[in-house]
């Protein structure tokens, strides 16, 4: 039942296994696995075979438990760092982590990117292989300038971030704020990989509505040239979704290089 009011993602701890049946596994509805799911896959997959994407550390800040934006950049990278932002994605990614019986299926992921690179029965060799590299699962805050406070990680050669920025920021000043602080983690002359919605408005997990925020190409592009960033590249899909329990009117996929230090 939609009270009216919109939650925040990153301040209501939702659901993250209902979030990812809902959307983002084999059993979500069509479209929403072709745009939000197989589309940024192939891309991150065309950019990495371009060798586009390079590097040894790979930082990981995305909204829930998405892992499509790992498989593809998972060849490139010796060694990956998740973090998130609420309780329930950390745990969903340390059972995966540790194989348990009841861990999100994240089969229909390492299955599309195998098949991108030629040899679909391979998926499981590309899980082992994620699993391998990802060092740790760490939880993040927002309202710290450090988000990892009080660890202090090293900074990346690349972060990648899938869907944060419209389901953590609750405000176009908070949105530029979270991109200065993905700056400050990236080295110079390092990536950073976005991937993410133009006009959103709305999601549900459970009977619950949470908010997206709204933004169009000119306010991202602005946002990226004041943290440091020159964007690259800029591949934008528009929905054919029509649906009561998300919104949005496109999806996207950036990559940009840090080209100065604030």
């Amino acid at each position: 039942m939609d009270t009216g009011y919109h939650k925040h993602y990153h301040l209501d701890n939702p659901d993250s296994r209902d979030h990812h049946n809902r959307y983002f596994s084999p059993t979500s509805e069509k479209y929403f696995y072709e745009e939000i799911v197989k589309f940024p896959c192939e891309t991150l997959h065309k950019m990495c075979v371009a060798g586009e994407i390079k590097g040894d550390t790979l930082i990981d800040l995305s909204a829930y438990s998405a892992g499509l934006q790992l498989f593809p950049l998972c060849d490139v990278f010796s060694e990956i760092i998740v973090l998130k932002c609420d309780d329930s994605s950390i745990k969903e990614m340390n059972k995966w982590l540790n194989q348990d019986a009841d861990a999100l299926d994240w089969m229909h992921l390492s299955q599309l990117t195998s098949e991108l690179k030629g040899d679909r029965a391979k998926y499981k060799q590309e899980e082992e292989t994620l699993r391998k590299k990802i060092k740790f699962s760490l939880k993040c805050d927002f309202s710290k300038e450090n988000l990892t406070d009080p660890v202090s990680l090293q900074k990346a050669d690349c972060l990648v971030s899938a869907y944060l920025l419209n389901a953590a920021c609750e405000s176009t000043d908070a949105c530029h704020r979270v991109l200065r602080k993905m700056a400050s983690m990236i080295k110079l002359g390092g990536l950073l990989l976005l991937i993410g919605f133009f006009n959103s408005t709305f999601y549900f997990v459970g009977e619950e509505k949470y908010r997206l925020l709204a933004f169009v190409e000119q306010f991202l592009r602005k946002g990226m040239d004041e943290a440091g960033f020159v964007i690259k590249q800029l591949d934008v899909f528009k929905s054919k979704i029509h649906s009561s329990k998300l919104h949005y009117e496109h999806v996207w996929v950036l990559r940009a290089v840090k080209e100065k230090e604030l």
